[in-house]
């Protein structure tokens, strides 16, 4: 019994589903991080508040991705599944934001030049595997 739990549970992740879930994340990650980019460099805006504009672009474009090519079928209204999507990312929000200033300054302090860049793409890596159960189950699930 435990052996087909755990088969099904490593199957979710060698999924069609959970491919497009990696793509649907790599174009919002693309998004927040390009975003955090040109809100730091061109608008000079400083790294925090960059790190929160760019964090919620991502998401939005995030949810519509999802909500269209990974979880189409959830029977939740749009509405309850926007929700649902926002109280998972709000909380993972202040860890990733703490992870990023952390991260951020660990690698100014060994010297790496684009220290902002490489810890934001450190946290939007990190939650894509935990965060894929969240969305399947919850945000984005279907009742039967």
């Amino acid at each position: 019994m435990i052996k087909y739990k755990l088969k099904s549970f490593l199957l979710l992740y060698f999924s069609a589903q959970f491919l497009r879930f990696i793509f649907c994340g790599g174009i919002s990650a693309f998004v927040n991080w390009s975003s955090r980019l040109i809100l730091d460099e061109v608008f000079l805006l400083n790294s925090n508040l960059s790190f929160i504009i760019a964090y919620f672009t991502g998401l939005f474009t995030a949810f519509f991705l999802y909500r269209r090519f990974v979880f189409p079928h959830s029977d939740l209204s749009p509405k309850l599944q926007g929700i649902r999507f926002l109280i998972i990312n709000f909380g993972f929000f202040p860890v990733a934001i703490s992870i990023f200033n952390i991260l951020n300054a660990q690698l100014l302090s060994l010297g790496f030049k684009y220290s902002e860049s490489l810890a934001h793409i450190f946290v939007i890596a990190l939650p894509a595997i935990i965060t894929f159960l969240f969305y399947k189950f919850f945000a984005f699930r279907i009742k039967n």
